[in-house]
């Protein structure tokens, strides 16, 4: 059973780590939503966007300037957003976006972190709970982020699908986090069920 949970830590783990590093990556990307327009009979890229930040393209693709929310707040300027209404609105939804989905990344560390500690046999039965509660308030707080940024932008490009696959990864990860701690939590109880048992059949 210790061996059944050593694997299930061990899943857990890694992919927490492969969620870990692909949440990361689509965070910070800006192609969460891309722009596109036909320009000379070819469909090309003319502005992308995420909760920080916008980019600008010339028409053969090659990439302008990047602009920041946090130096200009006028988004209608450089956003191409399709959103209902003004701009006060649409910055607060992208810094709650923005917010929720890092606090979401800092848990997956965290569950990633508390798994691993899972398997030394010498620590309390408490370490079997922080794990999976982190997962789950990872999962939490990722979506609670995808929602807020979705008022905004259309999630239609690499960036958004990096950060949904690690979210989708943190969920597997939370299932195996979750067995794993309820085999290793409860085993002591098992072990000291079955003990008697063996001795009354000698």
């Amino acid at each position: 059973m210790k061996t059944l949970s050593t694997i299930f830590i061990a899943i857990s783990v890694i992919f927490g780590a492969i969620a870990l590093v692909l949440s990361c990556v689509g965070i910070g990307t800006p192609n969460w939503q891309t722009t596109y327009a036909i320009l000379n009979g070819q469909t090309q890229p003319v502005r992308t966007a995420n909760f920080f930040y916008s980019c600008v393209f010339y028409p053969n693709g090659t990439r302008i300037s990047c602009t920041s929310r946090v130096s200009d707040r006028n988004i209608g300027q450089y956003y191409p957003i399709d959103a209902r209404g003004d701009q006060t609105e649409w910055n607060q939804h992208l810094d709650n976006a923005a917010g929720l989905c890092i606090v979401g990344i800092i848990f997956i560390f965290f569950g990633t972190v508390a798994t691993l500690l899972m398997l030394p046999a010498n620590w309390g039965l408490w370490i079997y709970w922080i794990g999976p509660t982190c997962y789950f308030l990872a999962c939490l707080f990722m979506l609670a982020g995808m929602s807020e940024g979705a008022y905004v932008l259309y999630y239609n490009d690499y960036a958004a699908n990096l950060y949904q696959t690690g979210h989708l990864l943190t969920i597997f990860s939370f299932a195996m986090s979750s067995v794993a701690a309820g085999h290793l939590y409860t085993l002591p109880e098992i072990l000291n069920f079955e003990m008697p048992q063996r001795e009354q059949y000698k």
